[in-house]
């Protein structure tokens, strides 16, 4: 039950539900999404047009919407209502084309601003207006506390008429609901008219032209239908058929309803018992509605993390096919193959190492000096054949997502007009990757000393050139297959036998095998963070559709509102 002195808290309850409201995007294009778009779009607009500023000022005019379909009369009884033209009824469809407000010259203060209906401008003069706007008539012959407003048809051929209606009704404290003896069995006014039943609508059918022989027969059966809809306590009004005057109908046509609205006018307790009842109905309506939003953002949270597995998977495989690409030799191909050979020399220096061990530590430095150059040259051919390596491999991980994206329900929205640009590596990537391949050089040349540090092969291994021994250690991780596990693969003339066979002579073997698999670890955990970053674009965009975290906040926010009303 609302009371005056909780308002307060009512209104900061309300405030962060149509903050979460807000940020429910609802991007992803899943099944029913548009519903619940629509569902959003409506109680945002229902507590910005009435909830809240009715909250605020409970002792505000009350809000008369006038609905009904297209033909029902809804301007001819406003006009007849007020005792004046202040709505113009035609024979084209639709006719009402903009919203028009009557109220008594000392209530415009409550309607001109934009404290109700605040996404409508304010408009006057009979003039057509639009559906984006509110015109705003005085009338004397209408008394305090009550205003008049005509709308757009519910059914009417143009949607932004329609939308405009059903925004319309929302902001009602009480509907005067317009259908014909022609048309009052229809679908879309029931549609309506179900709502008011679901949300405790202050309610009052007004049955128009209806002939004179069947007023009777027609009114019973209306009326036996609102109570089959549970609309038991909806006053109806029937108004025979009969001839216009200046517009209007003949005053006795609508002696009823005219005497009803003004006993309701001068009963204030009436009238608040009233604004209750509709408010009251309309704050306990949103927590089901607001169900449907919050349901489906979990579904949207769900589809976000499917993509974001997606993502996670084409990635670790790049990954995992780089793992396999520097175990198999690819990366000694070309030039890697060329330098190295020159930097080792022929078989025989592979032949000499292998069969004198002991000796050649002796003699090592004096074959490697002045090349120097040559290892550089080799570390570069290297440094370009893993980069290749990579870019390839993003490439690939970067098609894979968007075709997978692709088959999953929402990926074709979340990739947006990004796609073309998506399907393929970052343009910096070839720098980010030549930078990571250049850093884990470093960290094998800092293995390299970090042995030496502690054994007498550091003396050894700074005279023949820590990048030397360093392009050895490179070669070794890119001639081993599934691991260190002392196996040698003859690639490209034995080049691995060379490598091992040197840096035993240098560290001894078991340091050797450790180096090896170090050096091996040190550049897979660099590739899978550049691939982590690279995927990041894609995770980027997930994280602005990301509904979970919004989902829990407007469930928050109900509770909130419950709480602010027991």
């Amino acid at each position: 039950m609302i009371h005056p002195a909780s308002t307060d808290t009512l209104v900061g309850a309300l405030s962060s539900v149509h903050t979460g409201l807000e940020r429910a995007k609802l991007e992803l294009t899943l099944d029913g999404v548009d519903a619940v778009r629509i569902q959003r779009d409506a109680i945002i607009a229902q507590i910005d047009d009435y909830l809240l500023p009715r909250v605020e000022r409970l002792d505000a005019p009350l809000l008369v919407v006038i609905g009904g379909s297209t033909g029902a009369g809804k301007s001819t009884v406003t006009n007849t209502l007020v005792g004046a033209e202040v709505s113009t009824p035609g024979v084209l469809r639709p006719t009402t084309r903009s919203p028009v407000l009557v109220c008594h010259p000392d209530d415009l203060g409550w309607f001109e601003g934009d404290r109700i209906l605040p996404g409508l401008s304010r408009t006057t003069g009979l003039n057509p207006g639009s559906t984006s706007s509110l015109r705003i008539e005085t009338a004397t012959t209408l008394a305090p506390g009550v205003a008049l407003l005509d709308t757009p048809d519910i059914d009417s051929v143009e949607e932004a008429n329609r939308n405009l209606a059903t925004q319309l009704l929302s902001a009602a404290d009480l509907w005067l609901f317009l259908t014909t003896a022609a048309r009052y069995a229809d679908a879309v006014p029931w549609d309506f008219l179900r709502q008011a039943s679901d949300r405790s609508i202050a309610l009052a059918v007004v049955l128009n032209r209806v002939p004179h022989e069947a007023i009777d027969e027609v009114g019973e059966h209306l009326r036996s239908m609102l109570d089959n809809a549970g609309l038991t306590d909806a006053l109806m009004f029937a108004i025979p058929e009969g001839e216009l005057a200046s517009g209007r109908l003949r005053p006795e046509a609508i002696v009823e309803l005219h005497r009803w609205l003004a006993d309701l006018i001068t009963d204030a307790e009436a009238r608040a018992g009233m604004v209750i009842q509709t408010l009251e109905g309309a704050l306990d309506s949103l927590g089901p509605r607001i169900t449907s939003v919050t349901d489906h953002l979990d579904t949207q949270a769900a589809a976000v993390e499917e993509l974001r597995n997606a993502v996670e998977r084409s990635y670790r495989m790049a990954t995992e096919q780089v793992a396999d690409g520097l175990s198999d030799g690819t990366i000694l191909r070309g030039e890697v193959i060329d330098r190295w050979q020159e930097l080792v020399g022929t078989g025989d220096i592979m032949a000499t190492i292998q069969s004198r061990v002991g000796w050649i530590r002796d003699r090592i430095k004096s074959f490697f000096t002045g090349r120097e150059v040559l290892a550089a040259e080799t570390q570069g051919a290297l440094e370009s054949n893993i980069e290749s390596l990579l870019a390839s491999e993003a490439d690939k991980a970067a098609l894979r997502t968007v075709d997978t994206w692709r088959t999953i329900a929402g990926g074709w929205s979340a990739l947006g007009d990004q796609a073309p640009a998506l399907e393929r590596s970052s343009r910096d990537f070839r720098d980010l990757a030549g930078r990571a391949v250049r850093e884990w050089q470093g960290d094998v040349l800092e293995l390299v000393r970090a042995q030496g540090a502690s054994k007498r092969a550091a003396a050894r291994a700074v005279s023949l050139g820590v990048n030397t021994v360093g392009v050895a250690l490179m070669v070794l991780v890119f001639a081993q297959t599934s691991g260190l596990t002392g196996a040698e693969v003859a690639v490209a003339g034995g080049t691995a036998t060379v490598s091992q066979t040197l840096l035993t002579a240098i560290f001894g073997e078991q340091a050797m095998r450790s180096l090896a698999a170090d050096a091996r670890r040190s550049l897979i955990e660099r590739v899978r963070q550049i691939y982590d970053d690279e995927g990041g674009r894609f995770i980027e965009r997930l994280e602005q559709l990301d509904a979970g975290p919004v989902a829990d906040e407007l469930r928050a926010a109900v509770a909130e509102l419950d709480g602010s009303r027991d």
